[in-house]
C-alpha cells in the first residue's frame, strides 16, 4: 500500500471578464481585507473579510466597484484603484507594482524576529552591549529597513499622495502600514492600495474605518466621523512609529495596571463618557496625553528611539501641534502638506552610516550617535530653496524639481538637471546632452567628521 502525499495546488481565481489570476503570496491582512500578490507581476488581489476572518460573501463590492470609478481622483495619483471583480469569490484585482510591500515591514514582527534570530549571526559590534536582546534585534531590522532616511522618504511620499487627494476634497478613511506599500528603489515609490474606504468628505454621516491604534479619538469616541483631518491623525501615528518604534499615546500612565486605574486623577471617567476599561483602550481612543506632551507629562513615554536621532525640530513640532492640541481639538491639526514638506526636508539632509546602517541628520553630528563612527563625506547640493545632502560616493544625481521651485505635490521628485559627481576633485558638472546649471546652485564637498 502507498501512502498518498497531497500537494495544496495554487488558488485560481477568475475575474468579470474571464481573465484567470493565481496567487502567489499573502501580502498584507487588516481588519476589512487580505491582499494576496498573483503571478502577473503588477497585479494583486484584494477578498473582503468578515467578522469570523473568511471572506466576506455578503460585500456588496459591485456598488462599491462602481462608487469608487466616480471619485474625482487627481490624475496620476499612486493609488491603486479596483480592476476587476471576482466571478465565484468576493475581492476585486488591482494594479500593484511587482517589488512593492507594505510599510508593514518595517515593523519587527514575529516572523522577521525569528528569521533575525534563526540566522544566529552575531550582533554587530554596536549593538551587542546591548542587554536586551528584543531591543538589539528591534534597531538591527530598523537598520537593515533602511533607519531613518528610508522611513522619512517612504513617509514623505506618502504624505504627497495625501495631500492630493484631500486637496480633491477627499477622505482616505483607513491609513495604517497595511494600507500603505513601498517599493525597492531610490527614493522609492509609494502607493496607497485600499480604495474601498475612500469618498468625498461629507458634512455629516458616512461610515467611519479605521485600524485600531490609529483611529482618530474624535472617530474612535463616535464624536465624529472620518475627515482629512481624521486621515492627518492617522498618518502621524503610523509616522510616529516607524520613526521612534513606539505609539505615541502608550506611555507611563497607559502601562498602569491593577490599583492604579480609576485612580483620582483618572479624569476621562469623570466626564460620563462611554469610557474603555483598560489604560491601553483608553490611550487608543485619545483620552490619555501625548508621550511627548510638553504641557503634560502624567503618561510620559518610556521607551523608543530618542526624538532628536529620528525627527527634526520642524517634525516635532507637527507631533505636537497633532496630539497635543489636535487632541481634542481636531482643526489644530497640521494639514497633510505640512507633513510632506518637512519629512522631504528631514530625508533630504540624513545620511547613512556607512559602518553600522543606521541614518542621522548631518548637520546636528559630527560622528554616528549609534556606533561612533565618523561622520562620512558628503556632498551639500543647494539653492536659495531648498538643500540636500548626499554621499561623497555619489557620482551621478538627478536633481529635482524641488530644488528650484516652489515644493509640489506631484513633482518634486521629477528630474530638472542631471549632474555628474567627483568628490575627489571637488567638481560637478551638468551630464552629457543635460542643460547648463543655473547660478543659484552651488555643490559644498564636506569631508568626513568636518
Amino acid at each position: 500500500m502507498h501512502e498518498s502525499i497531497e500537494h495544496k495546488a495554487p488558488k485560481v481565481l477568475v475575474d468579470e471578464y474571464g481573465n484567470f489570476h493565481q496567487i502567489t503570496d499573502e501580502l498584507a491582512r487588516g481588519g476589512q481585507g487580505v491582499v494576496y500578490r498573483t503571478t502577473d507581476a503588477d497585479l494583486a488581489v484584494k477578498q473582503p473579510l468578515d467578522a469570523s476572518g473568511q471572506p466576506d460573501k455578503n460585500a456588496n463590492l459591485r456598488e462599491r466597484f462602481q462608487r469608487i470609478r466616480l471619485l474625482p481622483m487627481p490624475r496620476r495619483i499612486p493609488v491603486s484603484l479596483p480592476l476587476a471583480i471576482l466571478r465565484d469569490e468576493p475581492g476585486y484585482v488591482m494594479r500593484l507594482l511587482n517589488d512593492m510591500k507594505p510599510f508593514a515591514v518595517f515593523d519587527l514582527d514575529g516572523r522577521s524576529k525569528k528569521k533575525l534570530e534563526d540566522e544566529k549571526q552575531a550582533l554587530p559590534q554596536w549593538l551587542a552591549k546591548i542587554p536586551e536582546k528584543d531591543l538589539a534585534l528591534r534597531l538591527l531590522h530598523y537598520a537593515s529597513t533602511g533607519s531613518t532616511r528610508r522611513r522619512l522618504r517612504a513617509l514623505a511620499k506618502c504624505a504627497t499622495i495625501l495631500a492630493r487627494l484631500h486637496n480633491a476634497g477627499m477622505v482616505y478613511g483607513d491609513i495604517s502600514p497595511n494600507n500603505a506599500f513601498i517599493g525597492e528603489g531610490d527614493p522609492p515609490d509609494v502607493w496607497l492600495i485600499d480604495a474601498d474606504n475612500m469618498r468625498p468628505e461629507l458634512v455629516s454621516g458616512g461610515v467611519s474605518v479605521y485600524t485600531p491604534g490609529y483611529g482618530a479619538p474624535e472617530v474612535v469616541q463616535g464624536r465624529d466621523q472620518s475627515r482629512p483631518r481624521t486621515d492627518c491623525w492617522a498618518f502621524a501615528v503610523m509616522a510616529f512609529k516607524l520613526l521612534a518604534l513606539c505609539h505615541p499615546f502608550i506611555g507611563n500612565k497607559a502601562l498602569q495596571t491593577g490599583d492604579d486605574d480609576g485612580g483620582w486623577d483618572a479624569e476621562p471617567q469623570a466626564r460620563g463618557d462611554s469610557v474603555p476599561a483598560s489604560m491601553e483602550d483608553q490611550a487608543y481612543a485619545g483620552y490619555l496625553p501625548f508621550v511627548d506632551d510638553e504641557n503634560d507629562e502624567s503618561n510620559k513615554g518610556t521607551g523608543g528611539l530618542p526624538r532628536v536621532l529620528v525627527t527634526t525640530p520642524g517634525l516635532r513640532r507637527l507631533f505636537q501641534a497633532t496630539f497635543g492640541a489636535g487632541r481634542e481639538h481636531p482643526p489644530s491639526r497640521p494639514a497633510m502638506a505640512f507633513w510632506a514638506l518637512e519629512l522631504t526636508k528631514a530625508a533630504d539632509h540624513a545620511l547613512d552610516c556607512p559602518e553600522c546602517g543606521m541614518s542621522y541628520f548631518a548637520d546636528d553630528h559630527g560622528s554616528c550617535p549609534y556606533c561612533g563612527s565618523e561622520r562620512p563625506a558628503f556632498i551639500r547640493i543647494q539653492t536659495p530653496r531648498w538643500e540636500i545632502v548626499i554621499p561623497a560616493s555619489t557620482t551621478e544625481l538627478a536633481l529635482p524639481h524641488r530644488l528650484f521651485y516652489p515644493f509640489s505635490f506631484e513633482s518634486h521628485d521629477v528630474t530638472d538637471y542631471e549632474s555628474v559627481l567627483n568628490f575627489a576633485a571637488k567638481t560637478a558638472v551638468p551630464a552629457r546632452g543635460a542643460k547648463a546649471f543655473p547660478e543659484s546652485l552651488t555643490f559644498k564637498f564636506v569631508e568626513g567628521g568636518k
